[in-house]
């Protein structure tokens, strides 16, 4: 019999964050028939800013640092990396204190919307408002906002986290 110590920890975590990842999609699926496109967005959009809040404790849980830019941008990192898996991939082009620039070109949100045969436009605006989320709980003096996106048909997303004016 196979017991669950069985089965390597990279694993399950690939298999968790893989299906993590392909829940809003289901959840698409199911609902917006029912309730309409538009107004499934709008409700999807509010649950992933709750969503975004929670990267605080997780950051304070893992003695995470989000005293400047360079910080919230690494700490972001290493919580979507936990959440979402080893298919997230990114590289920074910019980085000071005050301001990160960085090119996302691996999404399993996006993989998961490919595989499932659904257009990944309608992620957009869910993943911005999750995002930007993220940095503004884990540090409120800095905020988020992506340039481009792959779900859009960019080539990468590209992100900018910085200093609030």
């Amino acid at each position: 019999m196979v017991d669950l110590k069985d089965i390597p920890a990279e694993t399950r975590w690939a298999i968790a964050a893989k299906s993590a990842t392909a829940m809003p999609w289901a959840y698409g699926i199911a609902f917006q028939d029912i309730i309409g496109k538009e107004r499934f967005y709008e409700i999807v959009r509010q649950i992933w800013i709750e969503g975004g809040k929670e990267s605080k404790s997780m950051a304070d849980m893992l003695g995470l640092p989000a005293g400047n830019a360079k910080e919230v941008d690494n700490t972001w990192g290493i919580i979507g990396s936990i959440l979402d898996g080893p298919e997230i991939k990114w590289d920074i082009i910019e980085e000071n204190d005050e301001r990160v620039v960085t090119r996302i070109t691996g999404c399993p949100f996006l993989n998961r919307a490919r595989e499932m045969g659904i257009d990944s436009r309608d992620a957009f605006g869910s993943c911005q408002a999750y995002n930007k989320s993220v940095v503004e709980n884990l540090n409120p003096k800095y905020t988020q906002r992506f340039e481009s996106g792959m779900c859009l048909g960019a080539p990468y997303c590209e992100s900018i986290v910085e200093r609030k004016m």
